[in-house]
């Protein structure tokens, strides 16, 4: 896609690339703009009218060709040949300080739905070459009697066009994506616009070049576009990477830094698909800085994959056949396949499929086939462009139907709340109504959508759209973080939109649109993906060394206590540093120091069990504990290790995330089979103890039971003459407890103010006595078996008082809504498991 100017390049302007007013032509040069035009005039009715396969290119923007390149190696370019752009003059009106000259400076290349900066600050062919070249087309054809010469026609198809209506169609889209995220919190449907946009530029840029002949030059325009689109990118993640720094807490730190690293790598949206489905992710639903970055990373995904689909039809290109059917056949099986998917992903794991690419492909297809049918679409419509000079038919239908795209894009969202049932079909009415502008396109009305869309306030935004998309989401984020809110208000949100547009074009102004015209860049392909290979430097090398700074000093493990205060009641006054810090809450997982080997390698390895032991496979103990059941057993690892290394005992993980020890119960099929995989493990290792948690609490509630399936599990295991350790559940929360004691100590609150917003009565939490005390009765099958049960509970020490807090002392009891801090249970939790173990013994 290419952008011209929006007046006739023959008409002489009132603007220059400037901003300022041109002087008055002299006699001389109106005479020879005159020999120019009836030159021009003469080829235009001796050359032959464009085939089908060419008129694609007044609608939907082909690129320019490239730019010419000097025979020599130009100069260094100075600062100010970097940063200089419009300045105003006396003549100047508030809009072209604040616009630029959109007029003249045009961009050249438009192959995505967000390549419209250098609109705002400059164009790759300054406007005296542009006249230098027009004046040597008009030559050419004079000297050739007024006969289209080969190089005319070229000029001639390679006419570029803007599109008004399409670049204002951006601005809407991107305006939805911002009001909705500041105001109301649902899906616009703006991203899916931009999806769609992106395909139908590019499947235009690359059609054309199939058609014309050229080379497709796939790598050329993979360097091009991440050289255009990496830069502001990296700049916006590293100044994001401060603000977290400043402004959010702790806990969220490692999550950032990693976000960072896959956003510039655009694999963000694989990134968020992990965390949602990973057990051990913390808090993967909640608002990072950087989330927004999943869908350019399924665009820059798309941008490596499309381009090579256009490979499959170059031999019929050399040989004169039509690409396009063949390409609608492809586009086409890709829709199905993808649409199909996703709407059977969004049924099962929506959670998943909003971000996984798979899922969105179907929106590219959309996109592309539309830009393939474009031309007879047009055609059969009798469509024209204000540059041709005439009006096109159904001039009302066209207005019309531009009205009833924007009004179904707006309504997507306010109507609907379809922030659940995204991406799936419903995605069709977004996509449906950025048709409808794209076909309805130039009306001919005063009142039709396309001359609102073509004002200069959408084009301001259209030019910027890239970097407010970038930066709003940070700026609404770390805005939301620092005023405790859920959703902004109406004024302070009109604040963060302010700020975010004002942001976004200094970083148009001072990155982007430099990167993007910088004709030294463009000269040599090295050079381009030295700025690729910068910008994603630049954002490890933020994200990595504030890691190393991080960790280098006491690696991962929490510092110790610089105050002498209980941990075994709520402290009255705020701890110099709440343990551990948040950034260190990744290393609170209890993971024992050696893989199952020796006499405690498992047979056959099981889904979502990692078989760990605390001493080397070769070692000899003198007894063996095994840990099984769900990560609510695994939590009390840490008590284990005193007794453990006092005695020379031997520890087995054999833990599930997410699945209890239930042993004859019905199981769901994440947990199917686990139960006889523990039963078959133990009967081959033949261990002491096993250790168990055997009841099952419920968050924000007090309902805590003795599950199904408890009983016979602890009976199997006495009847194997196994000791058994069954441990009481701990109480689980609605929200994050680490965040929430977080934010109040680190907003200068004590641990007794975080107990007052965060904590809550025991008996809210726990049942009044243990479900489990009935197991202390069930006795081995075997008369002569000494197998016992256990009960262990440490409600006491986990909820003092009767008071469940999410501090104690200054050690957090918690790392996120349900699971006990490795600190917590080593400090506080060991010593009672000890004496308990003891007591067993004797």
């Amino acid at each position: 896609m290419a952008i011209s100017s929006p007046l006739d390049p023959r008409t002489p302007t009132s603007g220059s690339a400037g901003g300022r007013r041109a002087r008055p032509l002299s006699a001389e040069e109106q005479a020879r703009q005159a020999a120019i035009a009836r030159a021009l005039a003469a080829q235009s009715e001796a050359a032959p009218v464009a085939p089908l396969a060419d008129s694609l290119e007044d609608w939907t923007q082909e690129a320019a060709a490239e730019p010419p390149q000097p025979d020599k190696e130009p100069p260094r370019s100075e600062l100010s040949a970097w940063t200089a752009g419009a300045l105003p003059t006396a003549t100047s009106s508030l809009d072209d300080w604040l616009q630029g000259p959109i007029e003249l400076h045009a961009e050249r290349e438009a192959e995505d739905a967000w390549s419209t900066a250098d609109s705002v600050s400059g164009t790759w062919v300054p406007a005296d070459e542009e006249r230098r070249s027009r004046t040597a087309t008009a030559d050419d054809a004079a000297r050739a009697g007024g006969r289209s010469t080969p190089a005319a026609a070229e000029a001639r198809h390679a006419r570029p066009v803007f599109r008004h209506e399409l670049h204002g169609l951006r601005a809407v889209a991107l305006g939805l994506v911002a009001i909705y995220h500041i105001w109301l919190g649902r899906v616009s449907g703006g991203v899916d616009v931009f999806l769609f946009l992106s395909a139908f530029f590019l499947t235009g840029t690359f059609v054309r070049r199939l058609e014309s002949g050229r080379p497709l030059g796939v790598p050329r325009y993979w360097l091009h576009t991440f050289k255009r689109l990496l830069p502001p990118a990296a700049v916006t993640i590293v100044l994001t990477l401060v603000g977290t720094a400043a402004f959010l807490p702790s806990s969220l730190w490692p999550t950032v830094m990693q976000e960072a690293v896959a956003s510039a790598a655009y694999v963000q949206n694989a990134l968020l698909v992990f965390l949602q489905v990973d057990y051990h992710a913390r808090d993967a639903g909640g608002a990072s800085p950087l989330q927004h970055f999943w869908s350019l990373s399924v665009q820059g995904q798309a941008f490596v994959v499309w381009p090579l689909l256009f490979l499959l039809v170059v031999r019929r290109a050399r040989r004169g056949q039509s690409v396009r059917r063949p390409l609608v056949v492809l586009m086409l099986a890709i829709a199905a396949a993808s649409l199909t998917w996703s709407v059977l992903s969004t049924q099962t794991q929506q959670q998943v499929a909003y971000f996984d690419t798979a899922a969105r492909l179907w929106e590219f297809a959309a996109g592309s086939l539309l830009a393939l049918a474009l031309p007879v679409i047009d055609r059969l419509t009798g469509a024209s462009r204000p540059e041709d000079g005439a009006l096109p038919r159904l001039r009302t239908g066209r207005a019309l139907l531009g009205w009833a795209g924007i009004a179904a894009l707006l309504a997507c969202g306010i109507v609907l709340d379809v922030s659940t049932m995204f991406p799936g079909w419903i995605a069709i009415v977004p996509l449906a109504a950025a048709g409808a502008v794209v076909v309805a396109g130039y009306s001919g009305r005063r009142w039709g959508i396309d001359a609102l869309l073509s004002t200069r306030p959408a084009a301001f935004i259209g030019d910027i759209s890239y970097a407010l998309y970038l930066v709003h989401w940070p700026i609404l984020v770390l805005w939301l973080h620092q005023s405790g809110q859920q959703r902004a208000g109406l004024l302070d949100g009109l604040v963060v939109l302010s700020g975010s547009v004002l942001l976004a074009w200094l970083v148009t102004r001072a990155v982007d649109a430099p990167v993007r015209r910088s004709r030294w860049l463009e000269a040599k392909p090295w050079r381009a993906l030295t700025a690729v290979a910068a910008s994603f430097a630049l954002v490890a090398a933020a994200s990595g060394g504030w890691w190393l700074v991080l960790s280098g000093s006491g690696a991962q493990a929490p510092a110790a206590s610089s105050q002498e205060l209980p941990t075994d009641e709520v402290a009255t006054e705020a701890p110099t540093e709440l343990r551990p810090a948040g950034w260190q809450l990744g290393s609170q997982w209890p993971d024992l120091p050696e893989r199952c080997a020796g006499d405690w390698a498992p047979s056959a390895d099981f889904p979502h069990v990692l078989c760990q032991q605390l001493l080397p496979g070769d070692a000899e103990a003198s007894g063996t504990i095994v840990v099984v059941g769900s990560s609510h057993s695994r939590q009390y690892i840490p008590a284990l290790l005193p007794t453990a290394e006092a005695e020379d005992l031997q520890i087995v993980n054999l833990s599930m995330d997410g699945c209890q020890f239930l042993a004859g119960a019905e199981r769901d099929s994440y947990c199917a089979g686990y139960d006889e995989y523990v039963l078959s493990y133990l009967d081959a290792v033949e261990p002491d103890t096993v250790l168990s948690t055997v009841t099952l609490t419920e968050a924000g509630t007090a309902d805590e039971t003795l599950p199904d399936g408890a009983e016979s599990s602890v009976q199997a295991l006495l009847d194997r003459g196994i000791d058994v350790i069954a441990a009481r559940d701990t109480p689980r929360w609605e929200e994050d407890q680490y965040q929430c004691a977080e934010a109040v100590i680190d907003g200068g609150g004590t641990p007794v103010d975080a107990d007052e917003e965060c904590g809550a009565e025991a008996s809210d939490r726990l049942a009044a006595s243990n479900p489990a005390e009935p197991l202390a009765d069930l006795v081995p099958a075997d008369p002569e078996s000494d197998a016992r049960v256990t009960l262990l509970d440490l409600s006491d020490r986990i909820c003092p008082d009767g008071r469940c807090s999410p501090v104690l002392g200054d050690v957090a009891v918690y790392m996120d809504d349900d699971h006990l801090t490795r600190l917590f249970v080593e400090e506080n939790l060991a010593g009672p498991v000890t004496e308990e173990l003891d007591g067993a013994a004797r």
